[in-house]
């Protein structure tokens, strides 16, 4: 009788649960008795300051404004945590660096981003205005 092969994962990625949950962290394969678990630490994340590359909705005094690219806002401290997932509530497992992993916990946390410094957008001229253009009158060949 052949003896079955323990196989073990161990590193960074993001998991995907049915029911479209989502977990990010560093994944361990983790044995009690007969079961089997993955384990997903996910990391604490300071709160910071950063430039937005793209528009998001921000807190201004208890009120949600759209703040442009380049504006400058506060994202709040994200606490880590564990979870323990049976392989069969995954349905994709995706591997990546510690970087991409970061990256991914900051931007798909559902945390408000706290707006300190509004960008100026560039005003758009409209179209035909200054550009001295006759009006209808000052056409008029009669």
């Amino acid at each position: 009788m052949e003896t079955p092969q323990i196989t073990k994962f161990e590193g960074w990625a993001v998991v995907e649960m049915f029911g479209h949950q989502k977990e990010i962290g560093y994944v361990t394969t983790q044995y009690f008795g007969s079961a089997c678990l993955f384990q997903c630490d996910v990391p604490a994340l300071p709160e910071r300051e950063l430039v937005l590359d793209r528009p998001s909705y921000a807190d201004l005094h208890g009120k949600q404004v759209w703040a442009p690219v380049g504006s400058k806002v506060t994202r709040p401290a994200s606490p880590g945590h564990t979870s323990l997932i049976g392989p069969s509530a995954i349905y994709k497992l995706t591997p990546c660096t510690e970087e991409t992993a970061l990256a991914a916990i900051d931007n798909f946390s559902p945390r408000p981003l706290i707006l300190l410094d509004l960008a100026k957008q560039p005003q758009l001229p409209l179209a035909g205005w200054g550009q001295g253009e006759k009006n209808e009158e000052e056409h008029d060949d009669r």
